[in-house]
């Protein structure tokens, strides 16, 4: 069990801490078992290592359910007590992986995500189970229990999960994490709705950035579900071992959930994409609408500053020159021809729809 070690630990980094994150501490993980045939269950809370390694080696059907981030150490007892394989471990211990599926002597190793968004922010949870004749064994990075809803089923009696093997439990957790995005999805999409509006209505400096931050969260949302998908199909596969055909017909169902993800965060990204460009639509006419009014501005107030300009001076020995400033009306006379100018200029501007 050396493998189950940190691949990117700096020198002088303690166990359990990974390089360029905060470390992992060594969590007081919960351990669910869960015992199950056709005619009873039952389910330990709390349990220790060694009770689990005790119920691997029973006839009924064992699922182990860990919540929350083992360390390095506790993975390689883990690994010793149940038989894991160290670069499956590895993986579990890393987190944020990819979604696959490994086939290994006598096991299935599945990677899944169950993604949250929190301010705005995609956060990364893994989602891992090891499967094979008569046992299952999950890992979810959490310590919410998200596997409740399964083992609810399972205490159900005439339930289809006591009645089939491992294989449609691991089809069941499968369909958990994949029905858990919709919701996520509909988060997703308010937001969405909620910056459309902000940015036809009245957008702010920040507006741009959220845009930008959630189409980043979803080009992340669907790259994660995209490995899913994949991931399902080879589960559904023929020669993936433990897994019967009566129970691929299921799967198939969880693929198309899958699909129908997909599906939806396409709509949304390309709404994503429609927000940022509406974005700039709007900042091009407000700033087109300023350009327009002090254009305007210039055109009213230029000939107007030319008079003046001209008639402001006031010279005594232009009288002779300019003999509007000795007359009588030469007051009453220039207001009327700023009058005449600027509404000269507006009844133009208005017949070419300038403004």
């Amino acid at each position: 069990m050396d493998g189950v070690l940190p691949r990117h630990t700096q020198p002088g980094t303690a166990p359990g801490t990974l390089a360029g994150r905060a470390p992992v501490p060594d969590e007081a993980l919960d351990f669910t078992l869960v015992e199950y045939m056709q005619e009873d269950v039952k389910v330990l809370h709390n349990v220790e290592v060694d009770e689990c390694r005790f119920h691997l080696g029973t006839p009924g059907r064992t699922w182990i359910d860990v919540a929350g981030r083992p360390s390095s150490d506790m993975l390689r007892d883990l690994g010793m007590a149940f038989n894991l394989h160290p670069l499956a471990l590895e993986d579990v211990f890393h987190g944020s992986q990819r979604a696959k599926l490994d086939l290994y002597e006598g096991q299935g190793f599945i990677v899944l995500n169950d993604p949250a968004y929190e301010e705005g922010e995609l956060q990364l949870r893994q989602v891992s189970i090891f499967f094979g004749d008569n046992y299952v064994i999950s890992f979810h990075d959490h310590k919410q229990d998200i596997f409740k809803p399964v083992r609810d089923r399972l205490q159900a009696s005439g339930s289809r999960l006591r009645m089939f093997g491992t294989d449609y439990l691991v089809y069941a957790l499968i369909d958990l994490v994949v029905d858990r995005k919709f919701p996520l999805i509909e988060t997703l999409a308010s937001h969405l709705e909620a910056l459309e509006d902000e940015a036809l209505g009245h957008p702010t400096s920040h507006t741009l950035g959220h845009i930008h931050q959630a189409r980043r969260a979803l080009v992340t949302f669907h790259r994660l579900e995209w490995a899913e998908r994949e991931t399902i199909l080879g589960v559904m596969r023929p020669e993936t071992p433990f897994i019967m055909p009566e129970t691929r017909t299921y799967l198939r169902d969880c693929f198309d959930h899958s699909v129908a993800v997909l599906d939806l965060l396409e709509s949304y990204r390309e709404m994503c994409n429609g927000l940022m460009e509406i974005y700039l639509l709007q900042a091009s006419n407000r700033m087109a609408e300023v350009m327009k009014t002090m254009a305007v501005i210039t055109v009213f107030f230029m000939p107007l500053s030319f008079l003046a300009g001209i008639y402001g001076m006031n010279f005594e020995r232009d009288v002779g020159n300019m003999p509007e400033l000795g007359w009588k009306y030469g007051y009453e006379f220039f207001w009327v021809l700023v009058v005449v100018i600027v509404g000269g200029l507006y009844l133009w501007l208005k017949r070419k729809r300038w403004i």
